[in-house]
């Protein structure tokens, strides 16, 4: 009897497709997945509506296809920024980072060392150079941020 392949066994393969032949049912999976994106549509049945597709169709491809811009369409930046060990400090450098308009994709925080804390933050923007200067200046003027460390470019 032959033995099945498990998800542990199987290795997904990916290509890079011309539009002009994928299968019609992916360019409106794409095309939902912008409108849900951008707000313009509010739910999944309201989206897969108006593309003309079905609830089934799109949830059946939705991870399957992704548009090759969605991999690269915001530069991903790092901050290294030292802390004061107090409360609340985290939530206040994330404020920032959110009034700033760039999404945080991880915030990894080591332990206190002699009152210290050390936190990467990874998030992607498009602001430009200028908009990052004014988010570490924010930063900078946080009340318990001690020092903001930007990797060389």
């Amino acid at each position: 009897m032959a033995k099945r392949k498990t998800s542990k066994d199987k290795r997904e393969n990916f290509y890079l497709v011309r539009e002009d032949v994928l299968p019609e049912v992916f360019l409106k999976v794409i095309e939902v997945k912008r409108r849900l994106d951008s707000s313009y549509s509010t739910t999944v049945s309201e989206a897969v509506r108006d593309v003309g597709i079905s609830r089934s169709a799109y949830y059946k491809y939705r991870t399957a296809i992704r548009d090759a811009m969605s991999f690269t369409d915001k530069p991903v930046r790092t901050l290294l920024l030292v802390t004061e060990s107090t409360d609340r400090i985290v939530q206040r450098c994330l404020d920032v980072f959110f009034e700033s308009g760039v999404t945080v994709l991880s915030f990894q925080q080591g332990l206190p060392m002699n009152g210290l804390v050390h936190a990467l933050v990874t998030f992607q923007t498009d602001v430009g150079q200028e908009g990052i200067e004014a988010l570490i200046s924010r930063l900078s003027m946080t009340r318990g941020v001690v020092q903001i460390i930007t990797p060389k470019s």
